[in-house]
């Protein structure tokens, strides 16, 4: 059964050899450690006064170096998890993302990050505000793309990603951030709400630009060869919600009931990633058309075992592999080999269950990854028809 194959199936409800596993993305720190490090590590490139010289001079010709230089890395990262023995990868684009100068991100739906180097000496970036504090900062925003524009990119990093590696795992593609965050994000962690409430038709006519993006894009990756889409969208804190189902359901629901139509008319599946305490959103998200839910994390108040034993035989659960302390360098292997060993015998009878860690961090080590990988093959093959 292929890598593809059996994520398809798991998906679906029906049969698979064994329990697939899925990276949910890749930093460049664990990367590296299975590939080896780059002559020239990007880190030093944006401390060179030459190269901040030229990041200083203007974002478009700056935001197609980083754009090339996203998708190399992110090509790595694919390989890594190829190499590691990853069914499945999610796997972004890095498309919405603009270099404004040497020490700032923007991205097209309005966030404004950091230029920063992380813990490991690499290239990062860190959420620095929102990009609309008023209505005249919103009309005046000279960022939002074209949907067919935004495709367009889509579509050219996802052939060749689909070309490279497409054979030796499947490969889930987002093609925008989810409509929901980028509320949060682009107007503020305090303020969204109030927007929100007082702004409606704004906030109306940005979700339906960000599904516009979310919808061609997802297409243009489907035309290169993606089979499983996932739109991530955060839509809760540790302890529940941001919104309630209502005020969720008023604004997101028809936009996203459309898209996973879409993308199943299409002959493809879709995954909603969504961090946090969902517990009070899992019926409303079933009802939009998702066919599986990631993250399930171990560090909210989300009981996994719960919602297997609700809807476990009608959406596929994937993740709660904890990446606060269990996939890092201070855990011990036999915890991990525990972790998803346990996690395997009370969500893998039945069938439609992933194995993934419910984050990507920079403090994953890729020997974690590997335990994870080899307990997974050990504990997941399913006998007669389970699945």
């Amino acid at each position: 059964m292929t890598p593809s194959e059996r994520i398809i199936r798991t998906l679906d409800g029906l049969s698979v050899d064994r329990v697939p596993v899925m990276c949910a993305g890749m930093e460049d720190s664990t990367s590296f450690e299975v590939l080896g490090k780059p002559l020239i590590p990007p880190s030093l490139l944006a401390k060179n006064t030459v190269m901040n010289w030229i990041m200083d001079k203007g974002w478009k010709v700056n935001s197609r170096l980083l754009r090339k230089t996203i998708w190399n890395s992110y090509l790595n990262h694919i390989r890594a998890a190829v190499k590691l023995g990853f069914d499945a990868m999610w796997v972004l684009s890095g498309c919405e993302t603009l270099l404004i100068d040497s020490k700032t991100i923007a991205t097209i739906n309005g966030m404004y990050y950091s230029l920063i180097e992380d813990a490991y000496g690499n290239a990062d970036y860190m959420y620095r505000g929102p990009a609309f504090t008023s209505r005249q900062a919103f009309k005046e925003w000279p960022y939002f793309e074209k949907p067919v524009d935004f495709a367009d990119k889509i579509f050219t990093f996802f052939k060749k990603a689909v070309k490279l590696y497409g054979n030796d795992i499947c490969i889930i593609g987002q093609a925008a951030f989810g409509m929901h965050e980028s509320i949060v994000g682009a107007f503020g962690f305090d303020k969204a709400p109030i927007w929100v409430r007082k702004e409606k038709e704004l906030i109306r006519q940005y979700v339906d630009w960000i599904a516009s993006l979310e919808l061609a894009g997802s297409m243009a990756m489907m035309d290169a060869g993606v089979k499983v889409v996932l739109q991530g969208d955060d839509f809760a804190h540790k302890t529940g919600p941001t919104f309630s189902p209502k005020i969720s359901e008023e604004l997101f629901g028809a936009n996203y009931r459309r898209l996973t139509k879409t993308v199943h008319d299409r002959g493809g599946r879709i995954i909603l990633h969504t961090c946090g305490e969902n517990t009070l959103l899992f019926d409303m998200f079933m009802s939009w058309g998702f066919d599986g839910f990631h993250a399930y994390e171990p560090t909210s108040n989300v009981d996994i075992f719960k919602e297997k034993n609700l809807h476990g035989d009608k959406v596929t659960i994937i993740g709660n592999v904890g990446v606060d302390y269990l996939l890092t360098e201070r855990s011990k292997d036999e915890e991990v080999k525990a972790e998803v060993k346990r996690l395997i015998e009370g969500l893998a009878p039945g069938g439609r269950y992933i194995v993934a860690p419910a984050h990507s961090l920079n403090l994953i080590p890729a020997h974690k990854f590997k335990v994870m990988i080899d307990a997974a093959h050990e504990f997941g093959k399913y006998t007669g028809k389970e699945a």
